[in-house]
């Protein structure tokens, strides 16, 4: 709504370096992070929809944040914490955390608050991770957009 603050970014921040990452987590939130589709659109760069990162599949936001096997060394610890603290410390139970649900509480962990009755600070500590992992994935992937580009520039 024009106007008022999302409320993801009313949940307090973890550090300094987390204010950060804020507004790479926006622009994935409110779908203006520049894709390869859009990418391509725009700049006609590398292939029309494939991820830049694994050329096999088409770049989505689910791909990116949850498919992407190029990234697993960088999601795979992180999700393993968000997970832990979800079932650990929160009502959440295992078998809920589907792709859906993972993607949710990646993008936006207020819209499940309420169902599983998720703390602040249990918030707070899940948004930490979240956008600790939202900004390793791009700025891994815009070192390959970077490469891409030298190669380009260098034939």
């Amino acid at each position: 709504m024009p106007g008022k603050i999302h409320p993801i970014l009313r949940i307090k921040h973890q550090s300094p370096r987390d204010s950060k990452r804020v507004p790479t987590k926006i622009k994935l939130l409110t779908g203006t992070y520049m894709l390869q589709p859009l990418r391509y659109k725009i700049y006609k760069e590398g292939t029309e929809d494939h991820c830049i990162a694994c050329d096999c599949k088409e770049e989505t936001l689910e791909h990116l944040l949850i498919e992407c096997e190029a990234w697993n060394y960088l999601r795979d610890p992180i999700l393993q914490t968000i997970k832990n603290l979800l079932t650990t410390n929160g009502n959440v139970r295992e078998e809920d955390l589907t792709c859906e649900m993972t993607i949710q509480v990646l993008m936006d962990i207020t819209k499940i608050q309420k169902i599983y009755r998720v703390t602040s600070d249990l918030m707070s500590q899940i948004e930490f991770q979240s956008r600790r992992l939202v900004f390793l994935i791009h700025n891994a992937r815009y070192q390959l957009v970077m490469k891409d580009q030298a190669k380009k520039k260098a034939v």
